[in-house]
């Protein structure tokens, strides 16, 4: 906690402190403590003498100011405490990301170095100066890597059901194919982040009919989705919500409708065009995208 949030926090406990203090003991309290019928009380207030009944007057209207200022502290330090939780919780998730954006490419980097390589007859001979070379090659491909991976991107999106950012190479996003009338986007893995992290160069990780290698795209930020890394929290969509969801099976998102959830997390889903009348269909809720909407 900040200092600043620290001492905004003392002042609204002080200032709590003070009002019951100064509601621990009321005249008032004498006339009722005892007093369980509206008879009793309304004899009691008429042994009082008219000063007494100003007096009387004016504490109610003091201890009444009091609950008004308490309850405006309580409500303000509750929408305080409700965006510190909101912040803190986008900060963990931002973490979260990119901590398995490391450790994917750290694995990644690790699978490359331990492919079997065969020495030459020169390396044989000379081992101290090929040791030395090749070991400088590694090290530049490794700097290389870690300045690649400090690289983040981002989505034009905004919504507050799905983290938009950071994007790390390695992430999975929902790209919208360009061409095309329908809204149809594909799975795809970040490869590259150009420039200032709203660029990308993204790869089709299914073999196209012929078994060759997916598609290299080139897109933009206001054509991705980020797909969330698995194990990010994530909140329910509320009922009728429209979405774009993966269907089962395939690497392609489509529009649906939000039907409900299921405990171990899949959210029912109606796909649109779908050919069996009121067919539900469950999918991951990290697969289940919110419409972009600016």
């Amino acid at each position: 906690m900040t200092p600043e949030i620290e001492g905004n926090w003392d002042i609204v406990i002080t200032s709590l402190q003070d009002i019951c203090n100064s509601n621990e003991s009321l005249t008032f309290d004498n006339i009722y403590k005892d007093s369980k019928k509206s008879s009793t009380s309304t004899a009691e207030l008429s042994k009082l003498s008219p000063d007494e009944l100003s007096k009387l007057q004016e504490e109610i209207i003091d201890h009444k100011s009091n609950i008004g200022t308490a309850k405006r502290l309580i409500n303000t330090s509750t929408e305080n405490l409700t965006k510190l939780i909101e912040i803190i919780t986008k900060e963990t998730k931002l973490k979260q990301a990119q901590l398995q954006a490391e450790q994917l490419q750290a694995q990644q980097e690790q699978e490359q170095q331990s492919a079997p390589s065969t020495p030459s007859a020169t390396t044989k001979k000379k081992p101290g100066k090929s040791a030395a070379k090749a070991t400088k090659k590694v090290e530049k491909r490794g700097s290389s890597k870690t300045k690649q991976t400090k690289k983040i991107g981002r989505s034009f999106w905004t919504s507050k059901f799905n983290p938009l950012d950071p994007i790390f190479i390695g992430l999975e996003v929902a790209y919208k194919l360009k061409n095309r009338h329908s809204e149809e986007w594909i799975q795809c893995v970040v490869v590259k982040i150009i420039g200032d992290g709203i660029k990308f160069e993204i790869k089709d990780p299914e073999p196209d009919e012929n078994n060759n290698p997916g598609q290299v795209f080139k897109a933009n930020y206001k054509e991705i989705l980020l797909i969330p890394p698995k194990g990010t929290d994530l909140i329910n969509y509320s009922y009728g919500c429209k979405v774009l969801a993966r269907y089962p099976d395939t690497s392609t998102f489509y529009p649906a409708i939000v039907v409900g959830h299921k405990k171990d997390g899949n959210v029912r889903l109606k796909f649109d065009g779908e050919e069996e009348v009121n067919k539900e269909t469950e999918v991951e809720r990290r697969l289940v995208l919110p419409i972009p909407e600016k």
